[in-house]
């Protein structure tokens, strides 16, 4: 009781799971780090069923599990791993059984309700500061998707090959490219255009063949004073449309590009 009173006293929620960085899940009384899980296949089966958030049936996991190449013992495999995987959810003073359950054919966990989970908040943050964005509150846009920002950079599952892993990974990559055009977006109106540069460089590395990230970076420079910094950056964007898909700067980027040569 005791533990559990503290517990709410210094973190606000029974539990914290974390997905990216390394998986963990703090309790009330313990933590679990994906290095007690057992090996890859519990790593990627917890790992599914928390990030899915939906009951998975028994083929639907082996199938992640295992790449849709199971082995012929994969039941008895999986029930292995599932069994686990519970005990140790039960070590952190939660209640394993009653969390990670089979039934109807599936798995499925089913967390606490005040439950913290890292991927989770960054979603809702994002979708917070594109809203914030998109009514012109940048000042409110900018905390929440720092935070989000900070969560969405640590890898998921790392070292793991899988494919249900890499189709993650992709959705979480274009989180943290909205993350940044947030930030850059949101920076550049508040008037710090070091960080708004920053944010719209990430979001490039992310995905060159966006315009936008592009020309948020070149409005970014300009207002530094750096004209040479923002044609630079005009100029690796046409580089870039012409070699990766043969075309040239939509007209907005191009007016864009004209102001900065105008005003130099």
């Amino acid at each position: 009781m005791l533990a559990h009173a503290y517990w709410q006293i210094i973190g606000g929620t029974l539990a914290r799971l974390y997905l990216t960085g390394g998986l963990r899940l703090d309790g009330p009384q313990a933590t679990v780090t994906d290095n007690e899980l057992p090996g890859n296949q519990g790593r990627i089966a917890f790992a599914a069923l928390a990030v899915e958030r939906r009951p998975l049936s028994h083929d639907q996991l082996a199938d992640i599990v295992w790449d849709d190449h199971p082995p012929g013992q994969w039941k008895s495999a999986l029930a292995a791993v599932i069994s686990k995987t519970r005990s140790l959810i039960s070590t952190t003073g939660l209640d394993g059984s009653a969390i990670l359950v089979s039934s109807g054919g599936a798995y499925a966990l089913r967390w606490p309700a005040d439950i913290w989970i890292d991927l989770e908040d960054a979603l809702r943050r994002l979708d917070r500061a594109e809203g914030a964005v998109r009514h012109g509150n940048h000042a409110a846009a900018a905390p929440d998707a720092t935070v989000a920002s900070s969560i969405l950079r640590r890898p998921l599952l790392t070292g793991i090959d899988n494919v249900w892993a890499d189709r993650v990974r992709d959705r979480l990559a274009d989180a943290l490219y909205r993350c940044s055009i947030t930030l850059a977006t949101a920076w550049n109106h508040l008037g710090d255009h070091q960080l708004a540069a920053t944010a719209a460089r990430t979001a490039i590395d992310l995905d060159p063949l966006r315009e936008i990230a592009h020309r948020l970076l070149i409005t970014a420079e300009r207002a530094r004073g750096d004209e040479g910094a923002a044609l630079r950056a005009y100029s690796r964007c046409v580089d870039i449309l012409r070699d990766e898909l043969g075309v040239t700067p939509s007209p907005e980027t191009l007016a864009l590009a004209y102001d900065s040569r105008a005003d130099g």
